[in-house]
């Protein structure tokens, strides 16, 4: 007993376990494990860039005192105890840090997609400063200043021997600004590769960037780096640009994100079925915001743990990326649909249900869609492509579901004039039927006989539609035979049929009328029309078969008396049209 009750309270709580365990590690990856990328850029001066002199110098300044610093907090963090660096050696890494976010904007990163730009800018820096320190750069002095860029401008200028050239920006918020043409920075990897193998210029055997690409974390390797040091050489060698053993720690992430994913999956499947709005509405978006959640952990290890970097590290983050905004639609997609399932209305059957349900849907595809462009737009996709591409496949969409359109319009404008509404009695060409549904393409009528007449919007709104449950009053409608052959006995039986239905309390008497219908039958009729006091067809079923009879009643008392004489009052035996 104690078992199956602890056993249904965690298939109770499985969903919303798993929510809250998402959430937390979605705020972890996105905010809270992720270091301050090249210091806080907003708050930094503006790097020197007011000439091809000034670009340089400044640069090659700021990308040698960062290495200097990176490396003397490396070695006096490993001779330290402990797993948490000191504050000397925080504070060395943060200086570092923004001496290469100054650096950092000597590059024109206007090509870069946004989703690459955080970790290109850093490779960047580190690339070119290597690159630099192994080329025999020319005298200052012929390098153009301030003083030739003021006498005229200077449209850019080229290391000597080398395709590396800083150019003057002509358009944007750095207009005006020499930097490292859009070009350079694009192959650097190229060049590095190049001339990696030249000593440098002073001599020096360091290369700050194959210590940073070879090493884990983000500039400063963690303690335990010593370990990856101490591994055999050839998981240390280099293979596309990255060591072997970056390339298994790639793969271990990987199983763990699929195995979380399907850990989770399970764990959904585990959990108990309910019938809560709020249970099936968090049930429908675990594995959606797992996929994403597992795309943005590989994401977060490859780029600031494992630290891949070149071709492989832009792959796995655009991969990562694009798989996280696909499962966000995804998810999206399918909140809204349940949604949508679990909304209720006073008749859910109703155009207001419908249209109700409709824009939740379709707020789900915008939303959806306004994701998809954003997402295309910060992974590189050329956006105007993107948003043409689906002005003209709209545009083919709309013609192929003209039909389609037309009776999503004409049930608007059912929902807009309301002539008949979900349970209305109507009339429609020579058809009658109760109304079942109304649908954003078609409307489903029960007809008198049964049967289930689907009719589309745009031929039932040009329709007359006569809506019967809407009347103020119904019409009662009856020929009644006259026994009387004479006129003063004919005025005497209507007369007498006047008394008869003036009795009843729910015929409204300003409406009756009895009229001798002319005719050459064998005996006279006569017509009887009222309007019965009820607008509910049900009741007015009840109060019709109640008049008829008591006029039956009636006509069976004449029929007893069929000897007395001409001039008895009620005999009129019915006849119903």
């Amino acid at each position: 007993m104690i078992t199956t009750s602890v056993r249904r309270l965690l298939r109770d709580a499985a969903i919303p376990f798993a929510c809250i365990l998402l959430i937390g590690l979605f705020i972890t990856i996105q905010f809270l494990a992720k270091p301050l990328v090249l210091g806080n850029i907003g708050l930094l001066s503006s790097a020197e860039t007011t000439s091809p002199r000034s670009t340089l110098e400044g640069f090659r300044a700021n990308v040698t005192r960062a290495s200097s610093l990176l490396i003397e907090a490396y070695r006096q963090n490993v001779s330290e105890p402990g797993f948490i660096p000191n504050a000397a050696v925080k504070e060395k890494v943060r200086e570092a840090d923004v001496l290469l976010a100054r650096a950092a904007r000597a590059l024109d990163l206007r090509n870069v997609p946004p989703i690459e730009l955080e970790h290109h800018r850093l490779e960047a820096s580190l690339l070119l400063k290597e690159i630099l320190d192994r080329l025999p750069l020319p005298d200052p002095v012929s390098i153009p200043g301030n003083e030739e860029v003021a006498k005229g401008a200077v449209p850019g200028w080229s290391i000597p021997g080398t395709e590396i050239r800083i150019v003057r920006i002509s358009d944007g918020v750095q207009a005006g600004e020499y930097l490292f043409s859009s070009e350079t920075v694009q192959r650097l990897d190229e060049f590095y590769r190049l001339i990696r193998d030249q000593p440098n210029a002073d001599s020096s055997s360091e290369d700050i960037y194959d210590f940073f690409s070879q090493s884990p974390g983000y500039l400063l390797p963690p303690k335990w780096y010593n370990l990856i040091e101490a591994l055999p050489g050839s998981l240390r060698t280099s293979v596309q640009g990255q060591a072997v053993w970056q390339w298994i720690a790639l793969v271990l992430t990987l199983f763990v994100a699929i195995l979380g994913t399907l850990g989770f999956r399970r764990l959904l499947q585990f959990g108990e079925p309910t019938s809560n709005t709020t249970g099936s509405l968090l049930a429908s978006i675990v594995m959606p915001a797992t996929v994403a959640v597992a795309a943005l952990f590989v994401v977060y290890m490859a780029d600031y743990q494992i630290n891949l970097t070149g071709q492989v590290n832009n792959a796995v983050e655009e991969i990562g990326e694009a798989t996280a905004y696909l499962a966000a639609m995804w998810g999206i997609l399918r909140f809204s649909n349940a949604f949508a399932g679990e909304l209720t209305l006073s008749r859910s059957e109703s155009i207001d249900a419908h249209l109700a349900r409709a824009a939740i849907r379709i707020a789900g595809i915008a939303i959806a869609l306004t994701l998809l462009i954003y997402g295309a737009s910060y992974l590189g996709i050329p956006l105007a492509g993107l948003l043409a591409g689906l002005g003209v496949g709209g545009l083919a969409v709309a013609l192929a579901a003209k039909p389609t359109l037309e009776n999503f319009i004409g049930g608007l404008i059912l929902y807009a004039d309301r002539p008949v509404r979900v349970g209305d009695l109507c009339r429609f060409g020579d058809l009658e039927g109760r109304v079942k549904e109304i649908g954003l393409r078609s409307t489903r009528i029960r007809g008198l006989d049964r049967s289930l007449i689907t009719i589309p919007n745009a031929t039932f709104v040009n329709m007359n539609i006569i809506n019967l449950t809407n009347r103020d009053r119904m019409p009662y409608h009856r020929v009644v035979a006259l026994n009387s052959s004479d006129s003063a006995d004919i005025r005497r039986e209507i007369e007498g049929l006047a008394t008869f239905f003036a009795g009843h309390p729910k015929i409204e008497q300003d409406s009756l009328q009895i009229r001798l219908r002319e005719g050459h039958e064998e005996k006279p009729k006569a017509e009887i029309s009222a309007l019965i006091l009820t607008s509910k067809w049900e009741e007015f079923l009840q109060i019709q078969q109640d008049v008829d009879l008591m006029l039956r009643d009636a006509v069976v008392a004449g029929d007893k008396e069929h000897d007395a004489p001409a001039g008895r009052d009620h005999v009129f035996p019915l006849k119903e049209v």
